[in-house]
């Protein structure tokens, strides 16, 4: 075998010599090819590879690109403040169900509302310290360059993506959080759904 690989190598010729012939396919076999260029589903935005970011049929749905945009982190025309205390009175009062229903003392009555509605409030108090080093790590100088669009117009940067702004934001949050999981305290004692 080693011999006929050797006479095979050393007597072929240079491939700008060679004629190609088109391969026919074997029995049993479909040639298929593609009768144009298909254009792709996922593309980088505006086209622009250098972006690091894809347009898919999801993201660029107008009624994804609608509710991502009315979003309260999102939204650049409130202040951080506010933006922070509706998140956080959304997250106070979420975080603390997990806490009533699956926490250790859930089986212990009338017991079981305090610690978990007490656990969502201590949550609140650590996203808020992680929150606060977030912005001490991430805002440590203000950047020298200004916000442009595509077409070269000046736009105002976001409010919240400054250390002030920051700041304001993580404030917000840890009281509309401790609002949150106080509101959830309270409907665990008024209402009896939680019972």
């Amino acid at each position: 075998m080693a011999l006929s690989m050797t006479r095979s190598v050393l007597g072929a010729r240079p491939a700008a010599k060679s004629v190609a012939r088109p391969s026919m396919p074997s029995r049993g076999s479909v040639l298929v090819r593609a009768e144009g260029v298909k254009r792709q589903i996922i593309q980088p935005i505006n086209g622009d590879p250098f972006v690091g970011s894809f347009e898919t049929p999801v993201t660029s749905a107008p009624i994804v690109a609608a509710y991502l945009s009315n979003l309260p982190a999102y939204r650049t025309g409130v202040a951080p403040l506010l933006r922070g205390v509706e998140i956080g009175l959304a997250h106070g009062f979420l975080v603390t169900g997990p806490f009533i229903k699956l926490g250790p003392l859930r089986n212990v009555e009338g017991t079981a509302e305090v610690a978990g509605c007490l656990a969502g409030a201590g949550l609140i108090l650590i996203l808020g310290v992680c929150l606060s080093m977030y912005g001490a790590a991430q805002f440590q100088s203000t950047p020298a360059i200004g916000v442009k669009t595509l077409s070269g117009r000046s736009i105002e940067r976001d409010p919240l993506q400054s250390s002030k702004g920051w700041n304001e934001f993580t404030a917000g949050h840890t009281l509309g959080g401790l609002s949150g999981a106080g509101f959830a305290y309270v409907l665990t004692q008024v209402l009896p759904y939680y019972s």
